[in-house]
């Protein structure tokens, strides 16, 4: 996660909307509607696995 959130920079965070409010959400032009959308998703919905990297193209010389 230092990636996405090395120290002393700004924090962001992955806004996830359900699938139940994707037309509201994409077509919200009130700002302050689409705020609502921002708010974090329970942990207990989320499930995360690595992903396996590509292996790296070898070098031609």
């Amino acid at each position: 996660m230092n990636r996405f959130h090395p120290p002393g920079k700004e924090k962001r965070m992955i806004v996830i909307v359900p699938r139940a409010e994707w037309d509201d959400g994409l077509t919200c032009r009130d700002p302050e509607r689409a705020r609502s959308f921002m708010r974090p998703y329970a942990p207990e919905l989320m499930d995360a696995a690595p992903a396996p990297r590509a292996p790296r193209a070898k070098a031609t010389k």
